[in-house]
């Protein structure tokens, strides 16, 4: 009975358990998409969408006959995210997807575009409670429809035509805990990128205050003193 009441307590504290039926989806293509960046029929339509995953990079290291270890390198985000799109009877929702791909390689010169031209768009996926508050969510960045499947027609069917796409993406990041209102806190490392001179070289100085020195004869004096 303990373990029980335990169980029926982590669900009250919860909220109950996610449901794969409570979900909210939104999408958003780049500013410059000629149907718009934003196309509500689209996000209402979307029938069905996986939640992309987290993908640690390995490598072994043994010493000797010791036990190896499996030791993290990098972290990727693999794979596409697949979502299936009701269609209406215009295909309103196909031709924005259409569009869309049109801005990644153009349809008459065939020609891949400049990442920048389409690079700024997002998707955000929520897991929704049972009273339709979101739970949980994530944010897709720098999204594009990589993949636009066939539709498939048959006079025996009458069923709902259904468009699936999948989304190519460079990473996602947690929204908020949406429950309690906090946002999640993230440890950001500083961008120590520095742009380097026309000449791609850097004079004494530069190196100097790069090391934290005011000038190179301040580092050459530092140095002189530790021989």
């Amino acid at each position: 009975m303990g373990a029980i009441n335990n169980f029926i307590s982590s669900l009250n504290r919860s909220s109950g358990m996610a449901r794969t039926n409570k979900y909210e989806v939104l999408i958003f293509a780049p500013t410059n998409h000629p149907g718009g960046s934003e196309k509500a029929n689209v996000n209402l339509h979307c029938n069905a969408i996986s939640m992309p995953g987290h993908d640690l990079k390995q490598i072994t290291q043994q010493f000797g006959s010791e036990p190896a270890r499996e030791m993290v390198t990098h972290h990727s985000f693999a794979g596409n995210i697949a979502a299936t799109f009701y269609i209406d009877a215009g295909h309103e929702t196909k031709s924005w997807f259409d569009k869309w791909q049109e801005m990644t390689v153009n349809p008459i010169t065939h020609k891949a575009q400049y990442y920048d031209d389409y690079k700024d768009a997002t998707m955000e996926i929520y897991q929704l409670g049972a009273d339709g508050k979101r739970t949980y969510g994530i944010r897709c960045e720098e999204v594009y429809p990589a993949t636009i499947s066939p539709i498939e027609y048959s006079y025996e069917a009458s069923d709902i035509a259904l468009l699936s796409v999948e989304f190519a993406y460079r990473k996602w990041i947690d929204i908020a805990d949406l429950e309690s209102g906090v946002p999640v806190k993230r440890t950001r490392i500083a961008d120590t990128t520095e742009m380097l001179p026309s000449n791609g070289v850097l004079d004494a100085n530069a190196i100097a205050n790069g090391l934290g020195y005011s000038s190179a004869a301040s580092l050459k004096k530092y140095l002189k003193g530790q021989v």
